[in-house]
């Protein structure tokens, strides 16, 4: 059977930061593997990530314009179209429908998505209304980074969740720039707890604030430590009893491999986000702007006293089996380039 081409679009968007890249990226990868022809598009003014991405063994280009899209898809003729990132409107997609059987978007909630086949969505809301016919909402959604994958099975492969340290360890982890500072404002709180703690502080390239200010503050108490590296989140995991971190897509890498979490929006569109929520093993308080001393304090008490509810988190997190979404979302991106699959039927 003759393989085909498939493309993969992603945009720069902060309030979605730097994920659809990974995603794109892993699923990318492996379609590859599969011996599909994959073309790999990206739009964003970050040169490390554009430099993380050109390393790597996938046809990649970049783009300034949706407008460039539409030579390149003529020439190309995909037969499968993937977006990722930004929210797209209906004029982007009308721009590029005549040059691909099949288009399928990640977390798209721009009026674009009412035009395409398929949008797969992992950040997805609360809500009593059945999905749109061409929604695909489940927590499969989130695609696992091969980094991720090493770290999270090895948490698993250890089975002990107990806190046998003399400190339990608390991680602080605020990717994609933390716009809001919540890393400091988290911190600030979790430096007026009167029990000894480990706290460590994940500090990874986007964060846009003064570090300085963070220092000042962990030399105020003692065994709190600063880390600064571009994984700072995956290399803490491993000696993490407890994460405290944004409402977006973190929560997915914490579940994967199974850890005690305390999540708060960075935004209103993350306060609306229902994964990570007590359903799927989750503590979460609520706007990180408005966050009260108080709250964080009770729920951080409560995950790190409770041996039963720490348990009972992770069991729940554990079992949405987040490490074997690429397989099923590997499989559902090639039924839709093979037109293998109604999306009305899926």
């Amino acid at each position: 059977m003759q393989k085909k081409k498939i493309v993969f679009i992603v945009e720069q968007c902060d309030i979605k930061g730097t994920y659809p890249f990974e995603r794109a990226a892993t699923l990318a990868q492996l379609l590859q593997e599969q011996g599909e022809t994959v073309y790999l598009f990206i739009r964003t003014d970050n040169t490390r990530l554009i430099d993380k991405l050109t390393k790597t063994d996938l046809n990649v280009l970049l783009f300034e314009k949706p407008q460039e899209l539409k030579s390149h898809l003529r020439n190309l003729e995909p037969h499968l179209v993937v977006h990722d990132g930004k929210d797209t409107n209906a004029e982007q997609i009308e721009l590029i429908r005549p040059f691909c059987t099949t288009f399928v978007h990640f977390d798209d909630f721009g009026h674009g998505a009412q035009l395409i086949d398929c949008n797969i969505i992992a950040l997805f809301e609360e809500s009593h209304e059945q999905p749109l016919a061409n929604e695909l909402v489940g927590s499969y959604a989130f695609a696992v980074t091969k980094e991720l994958e090493m770290v999270a099975s090895h948490i698993i492969d250890t089975g002990d969740i107990s806190i046998k340290q003399d400190l339990p360890h608390i991680v602080v982890a605020f990717e994609d720039g933390d716009a809001n500072n919540l890393t400091y404002r988290t911190l600030r709180h979790l430096t007026q707890l009167h029990i000894p703690l480990k706290i460590s502080v994940a500090i990874d390239e986007d964060y846009a604030h003064n570090v300085e200010d963070l220092q000042m503050m962990a030399l105020s108490r003692r065994n709190t430590e600063i880390v600064r590296r571009p994984d700072a989140l995956l290399h803490l995991m491993s000696d993490a009893n407890l994460i405290i971190c944004s409402a977006n897509y973190t929560p997915y890498k914490v579940a994967a491999a199974g850890i005690p979490c305390i999540t708060t929006a960075q935004h209103e569109n993350e306060l609306n986000y229902a994964f990570s929520r007590e359903a799927n093993g989750f503590i979460h308080i609520g706007l990180g702007r408005k966050m009260k001393q108080s709250i964080i304090q009770n729920a951080v008490m409560e995950l790190l006293l409770h041996e039963h509810r720490r348990e009972r988190a992770v069991k729940k997190q554990r079992a949405l089996d987040i490490l074997t979404n690429n397989e099923i979302l590997q499989t559902l991106l090639l039924d839709l380039a093979y037109s293998r699959h109604n999306i009305a039927h899926i």
